[in-house]
């Protein structure tokens, strides 16, 4: 059988099903969306990345009735296919993708109007009879959103003579009002408020869909809403503009509705992958890799199943199809602006409560709070540190241990994988830790065991610090600067470096590098000496501490009996190695 093909950008059940691209059929969710708890207005948030858009996508091919004629070639072999519900196929859907809208608080609200305006075209390309015409779209695009919506509404109530009803779709309602979050708080309340003189153009647009809604109400042409997001905070920040909708993204039946879990990952590396030219790479082995990095995330305290992100599990998958290897797992998963995204919302809290939650998830320890609530940012200027928890796990950065880890009263967080991981350690590396580069046989020698260039290449890097950074220098940066060389070297992609390795009882060993060549497996632990504070005895001491912890990590149930592991003490007294002494 062919293999599948992987388009990481495709966003189309239309696309995928016509091209055979690899496919996850989710379409048994449709029947609880309809059902929707109890509501016609539905809200569902995820992180970015994990395949909202073509659920919306899927909707729209679903329900609009002028699409009915592709029902088949849409859905044919689906779960939905062969349990299609009375409405399928029975509104006009009006869908709006807002992720395109600039962040820029000087064009946010004009880029925000033309995603309506396309979103009318593309509405009035289908029904041409109930719609705005394309000149009357682009000669009332001055109007702000609301007046530009209500205008459209209006007109399509009054020519909807058959009973015809909108199904809204908006994909990503709040991706530009999250990118001004957190880099300018205050701008974010004049795009969501209309209070002490904001402008609050989100609020009004809201507002005026709410207006327009009602199932049955002949002379309200709305009848559903489904929209995706990230996170609640632009909707709690509208407060009464729209209060109507249900958000039903923390219910467990919906907890896998977008996303992989493991048996569908499973299943797209059997679709896609050819092992016979990946030799001696195993499929269990790949999914241990994805699972490692990729997994992890559980969106409702009552389910158990963790999840993998969508296009992170899909971009790896192309890379390794192309390059035929495992080893540069971080590379091309979009992640480069979320170090500053998280530090942008960290900075809406306190700085104790930064602190507190910087040293948990470097840690790797478990962050306890309450369950999400209110985040209104019109209500107050500063998050507390529940909330910052909160929009931290709604972003995908932090994530809900499984149920019955935790007592329900509260909620544990915690990083979710290691490619998250290594972007919250991106939030509080020092400037310059993340451009540092080794030698390019550094990896080769690491590969054998051999740390003596790398103990070397971090002298240098150290040294090269200038004198205002060595004042706050400490065995953290120590730390950070032996893990990146790792990882920024060339020829180290068989080299797993682990910050704040888990010995259980045992404690956590500074970095544990795993090592796939045939080499061995390296544990560190990095002490640091200012030169004002370094002599010989302060050396010898900061060792014996260092020995004494190896010592334990090694006989921890994780490590003991490894024949292949070397454990390495390692001291430096400002920019030099005082002492490096394997145990």
């Amino acid at each position: 059988m062919a293999l599948k093909s992987i388009n990481v950008s495709n966003t189309s059940i239309a696309t995928a099903r016509r091209e055979n691209l690899v496919y996850v059929d989710k379409t048994m969710f449709i029947p609880q969306i309809e059902s929707g708890a109890g509501s016609n207005a539905i809200v569902f948030l995820r992180p970015r990345r994990f395949g909202k858009t073509f659920l919306a996508d899927t909707l729209d091919c679903y329900y609009d009735k002028s699409l009915s004629g592709k029902f088949d070639a849409n859905f044919e072999g689906t779960w939905i296919h062969s349990h299609k519900t009375p409405k399928a196929s029975s509104y006009c859907c009006l869908r709006f993708d807002f992720s395109p809208v600039l962040p820029d608080t000087s064009l946010v609200e004009e880029s925000f109007a033309r995603r309506i305006a396309l979103g009318i075209m593309a509405f009035s390309r289908r029904y041409p009879s109930l719609s705005l015409s394309k000149d009357e779209i682009k000669s009332n695009l001055h109007l702000p959103p609301s007046e530009l919506i209500s205008l459209f509404l209006s007109t399509f109530a009054l020519q909807a003579e058959n009973g015809e009803k909108i199904y809204l779709i908006i994909d990503e309602y709040d991706h530009f009002a999250n990118d001004i979050l957190s880099n300018n708080a205050e701008a974010f309340v004049n795009i969501t408020s209309t209070a002490q003189n904001h402008k609050g153009f989100i609020k009004s647009f809201y507002a005026a869909l709410k207006q327009y809604f009602g199932q049955d109400d002949d002379s309200k042409p709305i009848a559903k809403f489904f929209i995706t997001g990230v996170s609640a905070v632009s909707l709690d920040s509208l407060t009464s503009g729209f209060n109507i909708a249900t958000n039903i993204s923390d219910l467990p039946g919906f907890n896998s509705m977008v996303g992989f879990t493991h048996d569908e990952l499973s299943k797209i590396v059997d679709e896609a992958v050819d092992f016979s030219v990946l030799k001696p790479l195993t499929k269990a082995e790949l999914m241990d890799v994805m699972e490692k990095n990729f997994d992890g995330y559980v969106f409702s305290k009552y389910s158990r199943e963790r999840i993998f992100n969508t296009t992170m599990c899909l971009s790896f998958l192309n890379r390794l199809i192309l390059t035929r290897s495992v080893q540069d797992v971080y590379k091309n998963n979009n992640l480069n602006d979320d170090a500053g995204k998280i530090k942008g919302i960290m900075k809406l809290a306190p700085a104790d409560v930064q602190q507190k939650i910087t040293e948990c998830v470097f840690k790797r320890e478990s962050i306890p709070a309450e369950e999400p609530g209110t985040l209104n940012l019109n209500a107050s200027r500063e998050f507390s540190e529940y909330q910052v928890i909160w929009m931290l796990a709604y972003l995908g950065y932090l994530t809900i241990e499984p149920a019955g880890e935790t007592p329900r009263s509260m909620l544990n967080y915690r990083c979710p994988n290691e490619a998250i991981y290594r972007t919250f350690v991106a939030c509080i590396s020092a400037p310059g830790d993340k451009e540092i580069s080794g030698a390019p046989a550094l990896g080769q020698s690491l590969q054998k065991g051999d740390i003596a260039e790398l103990v070397t290449e971090v002298e240098k890097s150290v040294a090269s610090l200038p004198s205002a950074a060595f004042s706050g220098f400490n065995e953290r940066s120590l730390q950070l600067r032996f893990y990146y060389l790792i990882i920024q070297s060339p020829f180290t992609g068989s080299l797993e470096p682990i910050l704040e390795a888990d010995t259980g009882d045992h404690g956590r060993a500074d970095l544990y590098v795993k090592n796939s060549s045939g080499g061995p497996d390296m544990l560190f632990e990095f002490k640091y000496l200012s030169k004002t504070k370094a002599n010989d005895q302060a050396v010898a001491s900061e060792k014996a501490v260092a020995k004494e912890q190896l010592s334990r990590y090694c006989n921890s149930p994780k490590f003991k009996g490894k024949k292949n592991l070397e454990a390495w003490a390692v001291v430096f007294a400002g920019p030099k190695a005082a002492a490096v002494e394997r145990v």
